[in-house]
């Protein structure tokens, strides 16, 4: 099908050259007025691209410009303005009102086709710009929702645990789960996986499987924690890892065993107070296939009203606008008081939010409490 030119002049012999030049390889639909213009580029097929004549009585080329632009049905449609009156003024306002292009009376043939052909052809490689990004967008949709369902797992235990999760998009690369052995171990596993959104979501489901699978199975977490680091190398990309921690709580709630692969320092809580800080002793997972995590591992005696807590990265390095971050010391006058008045663990979003001065922030955002 030809590509259709709407033709806007109120002197019938400009219509009728412009409709010769262009016949040949366009359908042209002629307006001798900016109303009737208005009309015929609303009614399919609606106009490809649109030539108009600024000078024209009652309502000139500009307030039809302006109008088209206004109607979202219109305002994909380019115009080329074809005048008489071609100051750098009149260009730079037609421009301004939306046209594409200017051309200049008396026209030659050979430029308005050249002109014609041109944003056409720019017009058509923006409407496939934009399906192929609508077509994006519905896939990153879909995959999304597979990934959230496929993370939706009916096994989370939230026992013993307060939580807060923010990701900053519908996927996140944050990742928090619990589950309890057959003879009553608590796991817990906060990771973080480099970057956020859709690609650093797609190793989530993995983790889950594994996890909760081996869980289920009474192995212990050392094992557990092998499988998941040799899997992410196995089947992730490059560049794509999981900074984590694991950790493993006896049946008497008497004893902890934990590695920290990657994360910041967790803390362990006591009576308000800081008892125990324990830093990374490992790479993240996913990059190398062989970790030390026999030696890696730390066992720790525990007692009834202590609190340990883990949480990504996001919420120590979300900064001021002066690029201050919020740091570990905000975080653990928060922790300290938590841990004591039990209060919600989202009010460390509000503290944020009034530091960084918005509520969007530039990474997920985790922090887990497991109560001992």
């Amino acid at each position: 099908m030809k590509p259709t030119i709407l033709v806007v002049d109120d002197t019938p012999e400009n219509i009728d050259v412009l409709k010769g030049a262009l016949t040949p390889d366009y359908t042209v639909r002629p307006a001798t007025s900016g109303a009737i213009a208005l009309k015929i580029a609303t009614i399919a097929p609606i106009p490809d691209l649109i030539l108009l004549d600024v000078m024209m009585p009652g309502m000139d080329g500009y307030e039809v410009c302006r109008q088209l632009k206004e109607n979202p049905i219109t305002r994909p449609i380019p115009v080329i303005f074809v005048t008489a009156r071609s100051s750098e003024t009149d260009e730079l306002h037609g421009l301004h009102l939306g046209a594409v292009d200017y051309i200049a009376k008396p026209f030659r043939i050979a430029v308005v086709r050249s002109r014609v052909a041109t944003h056409l052809a720019l017009r058509h490689a923006t409407r496939q710009l934009a399906e192929q990004n609508r077509l994006l967008v519905e896939e990153r949709h879909l995959i999304e929702s597979i990934l959230l369902k496929m993370r939706q797992t009916e096994l989370f235990n939230p026992q013993y645990t307060r939580s807060l999760v923010s990701p900053v998009e519908r996927t996140a690369g944050d990742l928090l789960l619990s589950v309890f052995t057959p003879d009553q171990r608590q796991l817990v596993l906060l990771g973080d996986f480099t970057g956020h959104g859709l690609p650093a979501a797609i190793g989530g489901p993995l983790v889950d499987f594994i996890l909760h699978d081996m869980a289920q199975r009474n192995l212990p977490a050392l094992p557990i924690l092998q499988t998941i680091n040799q899997q992410l190398c196995a089947r992730l990309p490059t560049g794509i890892f999981l900074a984590a921690a694991l950790i493993e709580i006896d049946p008497q709630r008497q004893q902890i065993q934990l590695w920290n692969a990657g994360l910041p320092s967790l803390y362990l809580l006591r009576q308000g107070a800081v008892h125990r800080e324990i830093p990374s002793s490992l790479p993240p997972l996913g990059i190398l296939r062989q970790l030390e995590l026999h030696s890696a591992s730390l066992s720790l005696e525990v007692q009834t009203g202590d609190r340990l807590y883990a949480f990504s990265d996001g919420v120590i390095e979300a900064t001021a606008p002066d690029d201050t971050p919020f740091g570990f010391e905000r975080l653990l006058d928060f922790l300290k008081k938590t841990s004591q008045d039990n209060c919600p663990l989202d009010q460390v979003l509000v503290q944020l939010t009034a530091f960084t001065g918005t509520d969007t922030f530039a990474d997920d955002i985790t922090l887990v409490e497991i109560e001992l």
